[in-house]
């Protein structure tokens, strides 16, 4: 009780102190309606950045929707008119969505006094192809303009072929990388016989280097230099210049090491003198929340000062305090799930694959396995809405007739909402035969200050109940005490779970598989809850805990459909 009491005293006076106690711990930076009041009675733009770098983009979206619902005002607007310059420029790209941001950059660097190269260059080379194609969607319908017709009017020669492939997003097979090898081998033999051009060939080089998948390029690069004795960049280098020399370059960098490229880029934008502010801007918008970690442990790699010290001497004030708190953002859970949103998603094509899945004779798990684990929640949720609108019936109800056991209860868990499935989760654990202790401390150990809100809300909205009665009403003693500060104040207060949370679950999972028998129900929650969380540092705490993969531990101790469905979610191989 005296503990209990303690943590709760000292998070009520300072919240943020968990944060040095506690290193991982997140803390709220304040809620909505106090940055509202800052913003409505004079410009307070410590409150503005804090709150903002501390949000995710899609949490800057709805901050959006709810100013203008509560103000009548349009929060971009009246930020603009409230800040100014560089400072002004970042927050409205952070105030961007992802894509439209890449959309708007393209469309300003083509259309402005000249054509901006580099930013043409950067986006194009550094995308996934599914990136690409819901850049071009993006473009057409802010613009209603085809964006590869105004790149093509705005660009010319080879430069402008290598844009043109690359914003077609193909990405050919890997069987043709011997042939790729050889063909760069030849390039390597005209050059050496003193061939200053690639002449005919250079529609090829560019083909190659604008149609492969990352992993065949880099088995390509490292036959090139075993047989020529020359890196690929060093052939580009003395056979290309301009602006085919840098988006060769580019790719090439970009197939190697994305985080390797953006450090690179970052580091040329402060060095020397000046700073190109426009290309800082943009690379600290679009990768804080992708692989900003990355970049930073590469650029220290590489120049041997950290991306922070840099940031710090080469900039001032408002702007210089906002970039320095984007070089330190956390936000790249989605790089860290081992399911992440399909790219070429459609919603009805989805809905109909299911269906025919289902309909008549037998039913082919492995098509409803392989679409569902390859899709994010939200897309779950829109084939849900799409079924219903094209069969008239209920998808997981469907789904529940078809399919039986541990497999169905995996699958139907996919199905259903995080937060909805983590009130479900806790309902019966509150309400089935004797209280699931475990259960209960697995997900409020685990989950952030606003999804314990979340959860409480939905909890309240699902079953017209106060989960804290619930819960009170269902345990007894200290025990109570620490569920009912969780509840109220802030979870990650379990000793393990402030340490790290993938450790946590990585514990949990090991020892629903250890020894006789096999903990379903376990393993089935944490499987769906972190699949799109942090799933690949699981794996990561898994091998290092126990010196073995949770891939073959699940391998070794599940069966049929069901283990198939767990392996997709565990992402393979280590």
């Amino acid at each position: 009780n005296a503990i209990c009491t303690s943590w709760c005293n000292l998070l009520n006076k300072d919240p943020g102190s968990v944060t040095h106690l506690f290193p991982g711990c997140e803390t709220v930076a304040g809620n909505l309606h106090f940055c509202f009041v800052n913003i409505l009675l004079g410009t307070d733009e410590d409150t503005i950045m804090k709150l903002l770098t501390a949000r995710s983009n899609v949490q800057r979206q709805q901050i959006k929707a709810a100013y203008k619902t509560l103000f009548g005002k349009d929060l971009v607007d009246h930020l603009k008119s409230e800040l100014g310059g560089k400072f002004e420029s970042l927050i409205v790209g952070l105030m961007t969505a992802p894509i439209a941001y890449d959309a708007e950059l393209l469309r300003h660097a083509i259309k402005g006094a000249g054509t901006d190269e580099k930013v043409l260059i950067e986006i194009l080379a550094s995308r996934t192809p599914d990136q690409v194609k819901e850049i071009i969607a993006t473009y057409k319908n802010m613009y209603d303009h085809d964006l590869e017709h105004d790149v093509t009017g705005d660009t010319g020669g080879h430069f402008r072929r290598m844009l043109v492939i690359l914003l077609q997003g193909t990405i050919e097979s890997d069987a043709k990388v011997e042939s790729d090898i050889k063909l760069f081998c030849m390039f390597q033999a005209l050059f050496a016989a003193g061939e200053q051009k690639f002449g005919t060939d250079e529609e090829q080089f560019i083909t190659i280097l604008g149609n492969r998948s990352a992993a065949h390029l880099q088995r390509v690069f490292a036959a090139y230099m075993k047989l020529s004795g020359f890196e690929i960049e060093e052939s580009i280098q003395r056979e290309t210049s301009g602006s085919l020399e840098k988006i060769l370059l580019a790719v090439v960098k970009c197939a190697r090491s994305v985080p390797a490229y953006f450090a690179e880029c970052l580091y040329h934008s402060m060095k020397g003198a000046g700073t190109d502010d426009e290309t800082l801007i943009r690379i600290m918008v679009t990768r804080s929340e992708v692989d900003m970690l990355d970049i930073r442990k590469e650029f220290r790699r590489m120049f041997a000062t950290s991306l922070h010290a840099m940031i710090k001497g080469d900039t001032a004030g408002d702007y210089r305090k906002c970039l320095l708190l984007l070089s330190m953002s956390f936000y790249v859970t989605d790089m860290l799930g081992t399911v992440k949103p399909y790219g070429a998603f459609n919603a009805n094509d989805d809905a109909n694959a299911l269906q025919k899945a289902m309909k008549g004779l037998g039913t082919d798990e492995d098509t409803i396995m392989k679409l569902l684990t390859a899709r994010s929640n939200v897309q779950r949720q829109q084939i849900k809405a799409a079924y219903k609108t094209l069969f008239g019936k209920d998808l997981v109800d469907h789904l529940k007739s078809e399919l039986g056991g541990k497999f169905e209860s995996l699958i139907v868990g996919l199905m259903t909402a995080p937060i909805a499935y983590d009130a479900e989760l806790l309902r019966h654990a509150i309400k089935g035969a004797g209280t699931d202790e475990k259960v209960l401390i697995e997900i409020l150990a685990s989950r952030t200050p606003d999804q314990v809100k979340e959860i409480i809300a939905t909890y309240k909205n699902m079953y017209d109940h106060d989960l804290e009665h619930d819960v009170t009403g269902d345990t007894g003693g200290h025990f109570r005490r620490m569920l009912v500060i969780l509840l109220q104040v802030r979870p990650h207060l379990i000793i393990k779970c402030a340490r790290s949370v993938p450790a946590y679950f990585a514990e949990c999972l090991y020892h629903s598989m250890k020894g006789a028998g096999t903990d379903d129900e376990t393993l089935i929650r944490i499987m769906v809850t972190r699949s799109e969380v942090d799933m690949l540092d699981i794996r990561k705490e898994f091998r290092r805990m126990f010196a073995t993969s949770l891939h073959a531990m699940i391998k070794g101790d599940t069966s049929g459909d069901y283990r198939k469905c767990l392996l997709l979610l565990c992402g393979g191989e280590d």
